[in-house]
């Protein structure tokens, strides 16, 4: 059971998170009900489906992406770090309240249709950006990837990419042609603007870690970031004190948790990132798909 000080801890880490996630969830929330339905875009991951039941059925996507993430969490819950699974509980259940608020407001409609799929792409991105800048995530297809990744080896682009994909092709029995091709322009102006605030989400970052306290840092990269680390002997060139240097390859979220946990447990580190272009191995891009 956690003690008041862990508590007051834990609540100077993630209130900043708790900013973000709710502010994005908020904008995340906006866009489907605001910019996207009234128009019948088409969407992918767990959003297309719940776009994909209320134009069928009029059935609010309120109760899509809840009972849809209630089932995935419950699916996927041995592969999923405590913080994922609590944070992607939270934004269900403020994406399951916000919307039907928000669904009892009538919105002005832009007549021209791109303009307004371009606004729904810049409003989700910004929304979804400000989630991943956090290391939470907005549940969905984010569970289903982390899970492949988990028990697979699946890259988490890759498989987000082919299930967004195959949701926004079964849009097709609700919606026309034109609908669909606005929802992946939508999708696209979105990716952008997600890349824009989590500054190239496909790019991976290398951390160089000197601290006084290597073996806490590396149980928390392979534990919690479930990563390895390659830790090398240092001396300071002034002082001439011998230690540990950890250098290891992480997504941008896990950097971010890094840099938390670091500060948490050693505010005196020295901490180097630097962003990398690709990354080939175990746990990135496999060797199979350099070409």
């Amino acid at each position: 059971m956690l003690r008041k000080k862990d508590l007051k801890a834990l609540w100077r880490i993630e209130r900043r998170t708790l900013f973000s996630v709710t502010i994005g969830t908020l904008l995340a929330c906006f866009s489907v009900v605001a910019l996207t339905m009234p128009y019948r875009f088409a969407g992918g991951g767990i959003i297309g489906i719940a776009l994909i039941a209320e134009y069928a059925w009029g059935i609010s996507p309120a109760w899509v992406v809840g009972i849809g993430n209630a089932l995935l969490l419950v699916w996927g819950w041995k592969a999923l770090s405590p913080r994922f699974a609590m944070w992607t509980i939270y934004v269900t259940v403020l994406s399951s309240v916000s919307i039907p608020l928000m669904e009892m407001f009538e919105y002005p409609l832009l007549e021209n249709t791109i303009l307004a799929a371009v606004l729904a792409g810049m409003v989700a991105g910004l929304g979804f950006g400000m989630l991943f800048r956090a290391d939470a995530s907005s549940g969905g297809m984010d569970i289903i990837a982390m899970v492949l990744r988990k028990r697979r080896g699946v890259d988490i682009g890759a498989a987000s990419f082919y299930l967004n994909a195959a949701v926004l092709t079964l849009s097709i029995v609700v919606v026309d042609v034109e609908s669909i091709l606005m929802g992946a322009l939508l999708l696209y102006v979105e990716s952008l603007m997600v890349d824009r605030v989590v500054r190239s989400f496909n790019r991976r970052t290398q951390v160089t870690v000197i601290s006084d306290k290597p073996h806490e840092i590396a149980q928390f990269i392979v534990n919690e970031l479930d990563r390895t680390a390659t830790v090398l002997p240092a001396v300071g060139a002034y002082s001439g004190k011998e230690g540990k240097m950890l250098v290891v390859v992480l997504t941008r979220r896990q950097s971010v948790s890094l840099k938390a946990f670091v500060h948490q447990v050693d505010p005196g580190a020295f901490l180097i990132f630097a962003d990398v272009a690709e990354v080939v191995g175990k746990g990135f891009k496999g060797w199979d798909k350099t070409a």
